[in-house]
């Protein structure tokens, strides 16, 4: 049961795609043979039929298969309605040929709508649903985690990994800073998406190090730095710039660089640096914030701190980052599909 349950989840994005995608069919014949009996003509029974179906089909996706944030369900809609206006336009070309030859016209619906499957649902993962919530699992950077061990206990599962750097400007307390090792993550993950996160008044001191393995730096806007420059030269080296701010900040700090950089790294925690500590609700009204941003569609959220089963359901964000809740649990692989789902795994 349990490898049917992981099976299930493993390619449950296809699975459900299918599923829904047969309903939205159904509901596409059934509406148009309605407005059909309606005496409505054919041209119009085929085009709000096929609305009524997309419209399904999209909105189940959408509640049941892929997690979006709310900012960029629209632009989803938009690419969704696209492609599967061509892939509708060309099926009914060939359904034309098929009704030629006596095959009655729902019949011709499913048949060609199978053999353009595959492709369409290609086009709507790359397009349509490629924001859907992804789940990164956060490594510290001082030497003291087992990184072999890490990836013996997750593999792939995760969608990125987040190496955690934390110097003595934002803890005193904190273990020395090896940032060499994001070498070693990438060592082991060659091929997945790196993040990085510098918790640091001077976080240049550390970009030589990091520059050659990772995606994506996050920087804070409340260092000692000019917070431009250093955004320059991450993205001179071909890399991603991202901002992060912490509850313990302001989130104004982080408005005059949304224009500039493509991600934003909230932190849930009230003292950076510290794992396992509790999730703060204060950053649901962050995110709402944020949400509502006039730019928001030009940004992505990552939510850092306190994520887990319960938390993961109210964020309205991108992606979401997990240290202690996924690599304290006997089972971190499932903790991550909890997260990669929603909460919503145990279902499965």
């Amino acid at each position: 049961m349990h490898s049917f349950n992981y099976l299930f989840y493993r390619y449950r994005f296809l699975l459900l795609y299918i599923a829904f995608g047969i309903i939205s069919l159904l509901v596409e014949l059934f509406v148009g043979r309605a407005l059909i009996s309606f005496n409505i003509s054919s041209f119009f029974s085929l085009a709000l039929s096929f609305i009524v179906g997309l419209i399904t089909a999209f909105g189940l996706n959408i509640r049941f298969n892929f997690h979006i944030a709310q900012p960029k369900r629209q632009r989803a809609l938009l690419y969704f309605t696209l492609i599967s206006s061509v892939s509708y336009l060309v099926q009914y070309f060939f359904r034309q040929k098929l009704i030629y030859f006596g095959l009655p016209m729902e019949a011709s619906r499913f048949l060609i709508a199978g053999l353009f499957f595959i492709l369409s649902y290609l086009l709507h993962r790359k397009f349509s649903f490629k924001e859907f919530k992804k789940v990164g699992v956060a490594i510290y950077a001082d030497g003291v985690e087992d990184i072999k061990l890490i990836y013996d206990r997750i593999s792939n599962i995760s969608d990125f990994i987040h190496i955690d750097i934390v110097d003595k400007s934002f803890n005193p307390t904190c273990k020395d800073v090896k940032a060499y090792r994001a070498e070693v993550v990438r060592a082991y993950w060659q091929k997945k998406k790196i993040e990085v996160h510098i918790m640091s008044k001077t976080p240049s001191i550390w970009l030589d190090d990091l520059l050659p393995y990772v995606n994506i730096i996050y920087i804070h806007a409340e260092i000692n730095e000019n917070v431009q420059e250093v955004i320059k030269k991450i993205e001179s080296a071909g890399v991603k710039a991202g901002i992060a701010v912490g509850i313990s900040e302001k989130l104004e700090s982080i408005y005059p660089f949304l224009e500039y950089v493509k991600h934003v790294l909230l932190l849930a925690i009230p003292k950076p640096g510290f794992s396992g500590q509790k999730f703060d609700m204060e950053i649901l009204p962050w995110i709402d914030e944020l949400n509502q941003h006039a730019n928001r569609q030009n940004f992505e959220i990552c939510l850092d701190g306190g994520v887990n089963q319960t938390t993961v359901k109210y964020l309205n964000v991108e992606s979401v980052v997990s240290g202690s809740f996924i690599l304290s649990a006997p089972n971190p692989i499932k903790n991550i599909m909890l997260l990669q789902t929603s909460g919503e795994y145990e279902k499965y």
